[in-house]
């Protein structure tokens, strides 16, 4: 008499190589996205430091307003003209840490922010019509304030294109 043999459970090795299959490419896609969102992580982070911008930059044009006088520093601002002229300039590190006016009353050279360093640039244009037009008489400033980035990017010996930054603008005023 036979005994009947008894099945012992497993997997057979077709139900392995699917399955090693399938685990392959859930990693394969995992690694392709990793790339992308990193990039994109980067890139959050970046606009959020230049969403919090705005009360340093107030701090750095008051700063040179106490130094200068805000009537100077209204006259190294231009008006809003299309296209926009050069005006007065300042740069932030990329941790916003550091602001620094380019232009006009820059800081000791040995407080100044590294040319590679310099992440975000940051232009200042006073208004041209009223209400919001400077006037030497009264007691505010207004300011049209764009912030791009990246200005200079890490190792790289020139500006960024200004096409290809990213930016934000906001308007912001300092009394006097």
């Amino acid at each position: 008499m036979r005994c009947p043999r008894r099945q012992i459970p497993g997997f057979s090795l077709v139900e392995v190589i699917i399955a090693v299959g399938i685990f392959a490419g859930a990693v394969a896609v995992i690694l392709a996205l990793l790339a992308p969102l990193s990039r994109q992580s980067a890139a959050s982070a970046d606009s959020l430091t230049a969403l919090r911008l705005p009360d340093a930059i107030r701090a750095e044009l008051g700063r040179l307003s106490r130094v200068g006088g805000l009537d100077s520093l209204a006259g190294q601002a231009r008006p809003m003209a299309a296209p926009l002229p050069a005006t007065l300039t300042l740069v932030a590190s990329r941790d916003a840490a550091r602001i620094q006016s380019l232009n006009y009353l820059p800081p000791a050279s040995s407080d100044q922010v590294a040319q590679g360093d310099q992440f975000f640039l940051i232009e200042a244009w006073i208004f041209n019509q009223p209400p919001l037009a400077y006037d030497p008489s009264g007691t505010v400033l207004a300011l049209h304030v764009r912030v791009s980035w990246p200005y200079f990017t890490p190792g790289a010996p020139i500006a960024t294109a200004g096409a290809d930054r990213e930016q934000v603008t906001f308007s912001l005023s300092l009394n006097r």
